[in-house]
């Protein structure tokens, strides 16, 4: 099966909440439908065939988690796919080539779970995996570049299962402007598909002056793996080594 189709089947397969007894009643009560039949009761017996050995097949397939993507292997595969959009878009569209950059481009990524312009309610999924963690379908990418006279950002929305990004947008700002980079709790009011609202969530802040980049990064609600914001702090720690260079 395509990556894709994987990582689609892994966010529509529901998490496996029918307890093995219930397998073992469906089971009993077709094998008294088997007994109904040796005893005459045709038409009872095949009822209880059909009904529970029917509807215990269909929880079965419905639930069953056999043959998905290990989350260890979904982790894997969204690191490849963000930095293949990564690779060379925002550096298009910033009209920059590496070549110009005098420090190691970096990543902030957060996940999305509420309305965003460009996608339909379908689009934007969340699961808990076996590890405990949220996985999302969509995520803020935030991308800072380091030129040798100011700073470039390129920011899109990512469908991670259909592949594609939207919403793209870049700036450009002197170091100068920068007035502080930091991962902060900050409030917020955001109403999550499932209807939960953040309040205060943990993120990524780059203020200037007259203007604030800020990329959610977990919640409680979120629930995300310390791996996305551990992203976020790097950039942090590199943006303020940066501006302690340029602001001499």
């Amino acid at each position: 099966m395509e990556k894709r189709e994987q990582i689609k089947k892994w966010f529509n397969t529901p998490n496996n909440e029918v307890p093995g007894i219930a397998y073992v009643g469906f089971a009993l009560f077709a094998l008294a439908g088997l007994f109904l039949l040796f005893k005459g009761e045709v038409g009872l017996g095949i009822a209880c065939i059909l009904f529970f050995g029917g509807g215990g097949l269909f929880l079965y397939n419905k639930y069953n988690d056999k043959g998905l993507a290990t989350e260890a292997q979904l982790d894997s595969w969204l690191e490849q796919d963000i930095n293949e959009v990564i690779k060379k878009r925002p550096y298009d569209i910033l009209g920059i080539t590496k070549q110009d950059l005098v420090a190691e481009s970096l990543l902030v990524v957060g996940p999305i779970y509420w309305n965003v312009s460009g996608f339909s309610q379908e689009d934007i999924l969340m699961k808990k995996g076996k590890d405990g963690f949220n996985r999302y379908s969509i995520w803020t990418i935030q991308v800072f570049c380091f030129t040798e006279n100011y700073l470039c950002s390129y920011k899109c929305h990512y469908n991670w299962i259909k592949n594609t990004y939207i919403n793209e947008s870049t700036n450009e700002f002197f170091y100068k402007d920068v007035v502080s980079v930091k991962t902060d709790t900050i409030s917020s009011a955001y109403t999550l598909m499932n209807g939960q609202r953040l309040v205060h969530s943990e993120a990524f802040q780059l203020k200037l002056a007259g203007d604030e980049i800020t990329v959610i990064t977990n919640d409680a609600s979120l629930n995300t793996s310390s791996v996305m914001v551990s992203k976020a702090e790097k950039a942090v720690q590199s943006i303020r080594t940066m501006l302690r260079d340029k602001k001499k």
